[in-house]
């Protein structure tokens, strides 16, 4: 779609008012972002000249969908047919330098016919795309487009996968750095670490590798990495926003079994940083973020052995009687919720981990297959244990049955709760494919909120203040749609025990953290409005009905960045904590620029994108 102008820009729910407070570093920098339709946009011949410099890998973005309307008007080669099949899944949008699994956030530019805010008379534009992508294969070329950029003004951008939630890797007006092509890996048994008389097993893989190479290479050599849950996502943004996975709660973040990094400055600077050499970059790459202070090209990571004998098994909790809508019965689900959730930060103490979700309204319907929206809420999850037994598994449930019957009190028959037989997996690979079974999507409209939530937030709130809680974080705008609560067994025993050394800028409360939650409720109108208001209008939506609750609930806690909600009017609390000040000044030492623009970045509250116009200015206090 074409740029429109609409007054309330995007980013403005994200200033808290630090840049009024605060004087503007960025002040002595030209006011906005080159634009295309600036006299000291590149020229033609300049972009030749950079493509010429970086070994002519230098694309004119095309994107994928122009095939669908008439005359093709960037020439793709993609079939139109092969991209409207293709738009619902995260590996398609993986596979193209443009594109990004939530198109919103490009400006829904240049949908295909079918896509969620596809308007034909939109026709097709680059629009909220990057102007010019760089295939780069070496840290090299990294480096000189960097340079060239910062040079000129031009905003650079980061892709790996497009998987961002919040719009990361998409910029308009801008150069792309795309590092789905720095896909080496290897493995070393003996890795001498930086700064000490020791070696590791380490992984050495470059930032363009999806967690499903990653992973699948480490297993094809008998170890193990913590990675991230879907095969599809990349190394890159996931492990610089901390990262969690399935192994997270055995051996913390993913950020932290970093032992070095390569990163590109946007001054053009190759930098190795680990314990021993550049160890504020290291730092802040560990956990402050994507795309902020420069390129990771390479990670090295810890390795381990693979688990065995991966016991799972299934919890569903509903109204015995879907059809009985009667308070009492709405009650009861929202009190058996807070019973089970209650019980897991001892669960994962003792091993435990997982993932599952709260449904209401027809979300639950839909998710879950039941035959109508249920009273209340109906949950379902699934828990596992490594290198264990059904036997032991068995028994560890016992006590959350007793705690939720305790917590329903007369009203236990009011409940259905059924807990599988477990079943055992004998190794890992079988069980990251399992979790990996149906292809991951991606297509539609995303603005959610998240919380990392501690036992003092779980086990040790009454429990009818944990049943108020879910049930008013659960609040959707349309009442009959519902929404959904993901929560992920992430935390616990993991994060806790990591050394201090190893924890880098990750948001210091992952280290109390039992679980993560992530939750919708946002329905978002797109007929007859820009990607930009609808976005705008959603976010102040989340900022009343999600994020207040969040800041009664757990004041003291904090939000998971790479899934967490880009317009949080305390996002410098939320995401960054106690680490947001020096990672103010390393943003600042290594990318002076500013180059390097994300939505609730260290430092983005003196900048604002509109997605309307596609300009990125400085805001004006």
């Amino acid at each position: 779609m074409r740029f429109r102008r609409f007054l309330y820009p995007i980013a403005s729910l994200s200033h808290v008012g630090a840049a009024a407070v605060r004087e503007n570093p960025y002040a002595h920098l030209p006011p906005c972002k080159v634009a295309p339709s600036d006299s000291l946009w590149p020229t033609q011949q300049d972009w030749s000249s950079l493509n010429a410099s970086i070994g002519n890998v230098l694309l004119s973005t095309s994107p994928a969908a122009s095939s669908c309307y008439p005359g093709n008007p960037f020439g793709s080669t993609d079939q139109c047919s092969e991209v409207i099949d293709g738009w619902g899944y995260s590996a398609f949008h993986g596979s193209l330098p443009e594109s990004v699994n939530y198109p919103i956030w490009a400006n829904n530019s240049c949908l295909p016919p079918n896509a969620t805010g596809y308007d034909e008379s939109a026709g097709c534009h680059i629009g909220g795309y990057p102007q010019y992508i760089a295939d780069v294969t070496t840290a090299e070329q990294v480096a000189v487009a960097l340079r060239w950029a910062a040079e000129r003004n031009v905003r650079v951008v980061v892709k790996g996968t497009g998987h961002d939630l919040n719009g990361r890797s998409a910029g308009a007006f801008s150069l792309s750095i795309w590092t789905h092509n720095l896909n080496q890996r290897s493995l070393d048994h003996s890795w001498p670490v930086p700064g000490s008389d020791q070696t590791a097993s380490v992984l050495i893989a470059g930032s363009g590798n999806t967690w499903g190479d990653a992973l699948g290479f480490a297993l094809e050599h008998g170890r193990v990495v913590v990675s991230g849950q879907d095969k599809t996502v990349g190394l890159g943004g996931y492990i610089q926003g901390g990262g969690h996975g399935p192994l997270s709660s055995t051996y913390g973040l993913s950020a932290d079994q970093l032992l070095q990094v390569t990163v590109v400055t946007s001054t053009g600077r190759i930098l190795v940083a680990n314990d021993a050499q550049n160890q504020d970059l290291f730092w802040a790459v560990r956990g402050g973020g994507g795309g902020q202070y420069g390129v990771v090209v390479e990670y090295v990571m810890l390795t381990y052995p693979p688990p065995v004998d991966i016991v799972v098994l299934n919890i569903a909790m509903s109204a015995a009687d879907v059809t009985n809508n009667d308070p009492a019965t709405a009650n009861a689900t929202w009190m058996a919720a807070a019973g089970f959730i209650s019980s897991l930060p001892d669960l994962m103490d003792q091993g435990v981990t997982g993932s599952g979700g709260i449904f209401t309204g027809q979300s639950a319907q839909r998710n879950l297959g039941l035959s109508q929206p249920p009273p209340g809420n109906a949950l379902n999850f699934n828990l596992w244990s490594y290198n264990s037994t059904p036997e032991a598994m068995t028994a560890l449930l016992a006590p959350v049955r007793e705690n939720v019957l305790r917590s329903l009190g007369n009203a236990s028959s009011l409940i259905s709760m059924t807990i599988s037989e477990p079943t055992t997996t004998p190794n890992y690979t079988a069980f990251f494919d399992a979790l990996n079974a149906s292809p991951s999507v991606a297509g539609s409209v995303s603005l959610a909120s998240s919380r990392l939530l501690g036992r003092s937030e779980l086990s040790e709130l009454p429990r009818a203040d944990l049943a108020s809680y879910l049930k008013r974080i659960m609040v959707s705008s349309i009442e009959a749609a519902g929404s959904y609560l993901v929560i992920g067994l992430q935390g616990g025993p993991g994060p806790r025990k990591v050394p201090v050394e190893r924890r880098g800028s990750a948001n210091p409360v992952w280290r109390k953290t039992y679980l993560h939650f992530l939750v919708t409720g946002a329905n978002v109108d797109l007929d007859g409005k820009s990607p930009g208001q609808v976005l705008s209008e959603g976010a102040e939506w989340m900022e009343t009905n999600k994020e207040g609750v969040w800041r009664e609930w757990g004041p003291e806690t904090g939000a998971y960045m790479n899934e967490g909600n880009p317009f949080d009017g305390q996002w410098q609390h939320d995401f960054y904590g106690i680490s947001y000040e020096r990672l103010v000044q390393i943003k600042r030492e290594y990318d002076p620029t500013y180059t390097l623009s994300v939505q609730s970045g260290v430092d983005s509250d003196f900048w604002t994108y509109s997605l309307d116009t596609g300009l990125l200015c400085q805001t004006q206090n």
